[in-house]
């Protein structure tokens, strides 16, 4: 390998599942142990969802059962977490708890309101009814508070799978989502796409929610965020033991701005040059607070939103959001700058 290390031995979720973690204890002493995205790969995902109690199997790009794949994740890194206890001579470049809650945003959003120097860095949330009925009620009670534009999200999920932008404006609702809806013998069912639709329709919104809803949600106010060349942007930071190095803008011209949507990355020249550095280097700072508040992990992908005025905001915190192919700061890739990071470095982890 480039970086001088020898070739990672790779030990798949499935066998996790299947075999437990008797599967670690053939590391070698002295090991790291980094956790890898399953990715939307099928097998890897009805496994966790059956591990995690779920009967419904979702087609390849379903949004289904979003909630029970997340259960079943908790369970391998809570044995994961377990395991480790008595191999303190292998090395977690991420503490299983703390991913479990990267990935639950109502716990994230808990985590950083608890800090008060952080409590004026989110936007205001709510974690939404599993009921559709409550669900809808909540929303549309909670809604003209909130400016009459929110993001709809699920609990549980990641890469926007789910994700979306609700409005409401003299009573026409509009839903932004990149999810592509089935109607398959009487049942709704809602696909990941990388094309973001507008659905305007009474009856598609209602189905939109009454799918997503018992999965578990979150409603965020939407930020009316910075432009460069006309476009929103956000910011995504990849915190690496303490360093803030690896920063992304994510260009878009609708509210959604996850890359893998066809979003342009926006050089981070044209972005200083449209805001201002300050501002910029505001959003690194903050990435940087919040990563401490995950002192078990070695990195973490922290979306950081910058409105047109006030300060900056945290949308989530990713702990697979590394996948950055092409950036590179001072010398090193993203995945460069894991290998060569040692937690040794940074006082907080000793």
């Amino acid at each position: 390998m480039q970086s001088g290390l020898p070739s990672p031995q790779c030990v798949d979720w499935i066998d996790l599942i299947q075999e437990g973690t008797d599967r670690l204890n053939l590391l070698p002493i002295g090991s790291r142990l980094r956790f890898d995205s399953f990715g939307q790969r099928v097998a890897a995902i009805t496994s966790l969802i059956l591990h995690g109690g779920g009967t419904e199997i979702p087609k390849f790009g379903e949004i289904l059962s979003v909630n029970y794949q997340y259960f079943g994740l908790c369970r391998v890194l809570r044995a994961i977490g377990d395991w480790s206890t008595s191999r303190l001579d292998v090395e977690l470049d991420q503490q299983p708890n703390e991913i479990e809650v990267m990935f639950d945003k109502w716990r994230t959003h808990q985590l950083i309101a608890s800090h008060m120097e952080l409590q004026s860095h989110r936007p205001h949330t709510i974690l939404l009814p599993t009921d559709h009925n409550d669900f809808v009620e909540a929303l549309l009670t909670w809604i003209p508070k909130s400016g009459g534009r929110v993001f709809v999200k699920p609990r549980y999920a990641s890469s926007a799978s789910g994700v979306c932008y609700f409005r409401i404006c003299k009573n026409h609702h509009q839903l932004i989502a990149p999810i592509e809806m089935t109607r398959d013998t009487g049942r709704v069912r809602l696909f990941n796409s990388l094309r973001v639709r507008s659905y305007t329709n009474a009856r598609d919104i209602e189905d939109v929610f009454r799918v997503l809803a018992p999965q578990g949600m979150i409603a965020e106010v939407a930020v009316n965020k910075a432009r460069v060349e006309g476009d929103r942007f956000d910011l995504r930071v990849v915190v690496i033991n303490g360093k803030a190095d690896h920063m992304v803008a994510r260009q878009s011209s609708s509210p959604i701005t996850n890359l893998h949507l066809g979003n342009a990355r926006a050089p981070l020249s044209k972005v200083e040059d449209a805001v201002g550095f300050e501002r910029v280097e505001s959003c690194r700072q903050l990435a940087l607070r919040v990563a401490d508040c995950f002192p078990g992990s070695l990195y973490c992908g922290i979306d950081v939103l910058l409105p047109r005025s006030g300060l900056p905001l945290i949308g989530e915190v990713n702990a697979f959001g590394d996948f950055l192919p092409g950036l590179v700061a001072k010398g090193r890739s993203v995945y460069q700058a894991i290998l060569q990071s040692n937690r040794s470095d940074r006082g907080v982890f000793q």
